[in-house]
Order: structure tokens, then sequence, then C-alpha cells
């Protein structure tokens, strides 16, 4: 009887804690960047040249219509364990705040959800085959 209540003890105070109350909580799509993204691009987004591309210069990608398919299927995006819409949200963050540009429209959980179904083999020789045009940028708020 004493464990029984102790564990009920223990699960009452448990659940008051703010540290439990967060992991229910969506991380912000910031967070989610630092978590999943900054390991090779970078806090800044500049990645690592030569090996990472830096953020800052993945808008004219978008250029080519495949670049839409190109950004959503890199490995890192398209084997990212967060939701379909978690991704649309981190994707159209990073191009405003790195890119400088508003994607239209905007990637949506279903458009990601299709794009990584099929995550890139050779996320470089794909990008090779675009063809990088400027890309009208958005304004920014």
């Amino acid at each position: 009887m004493k464990i029984t209540w102790g564990l009920a003890w223990l699960a009452l105070i448990a659940a008051s804690l703010p540290a439990a109350r967060l992991h229910a909580e969506t991380p912000s799509v910031a967070e989610d960047y630092v978590l999943h993204c900054s390991a090779c691009h970078g806090r800044d987004g500049t990645g690592s040249p030569g090996l990472v591309p830096s953020l800052g210069e993945i808008a004219p990608l978008l250029g080519d219509p495949r670049g839409r398919v190109y950004l959503a299927s890199v490995p890192g995006v398209a084997q990212a364990p967060l939701s379909d819409a978690r991704i649309a949200r981190l994707l159209n963050w990073v191009l405003d705040e790195y890119a400088n540009t508003r994607v239209t429209p905007p990637y949506s959980a279903g458009e990601v959800a299709e794009l990584r179904a099929s995550p890139l083999r050779d996320p470089l020789a794909f990008r090779a085959t675009l063809v990088l045009e400027d890309v009208p940028r958005g304004p920014t708020d």
C-alpha cells in the first residue's frame, strides 16, 4: 500500500512540474531550427563552404520549379523527426529568415508529406540539374 501511495504521490508531483508541461508544447519554429538544422547549417544559417550550403543562398533554387522538390526532399529535411506540418513551417521560416524570400504558395503539410516520401539519394547531383535564377524576394516584416 505504501508503494502504490508513493507512486501516486510522485506522479502527482511530476505532473505539476513546469518542465513536464514544456514537453507537451510544440517548440517554436526557431527552436526546431536550432534542434534539427543548426548542427549542419550553423545557428546563423551560413553552413560550411564546400560541405553544407548556406541557407542565405537557397532562394535561386526556387527559380526552377523542381527547387521546391529539392528543398523538401534533401535527406536532412525528408528524414527529420518532425511532423509534415512542422517541416512545412520550418521550410517557410528558413526561406523567409535566412534567404529573405517568401515562397508562394507556402509549403503545406500535404505537399511536404508527398515530397518527403521520396528522399533524394544524391542531392548534390539533383541540385546540379536545377536552373538557378534570381528569385524576386518578397517583402519582409
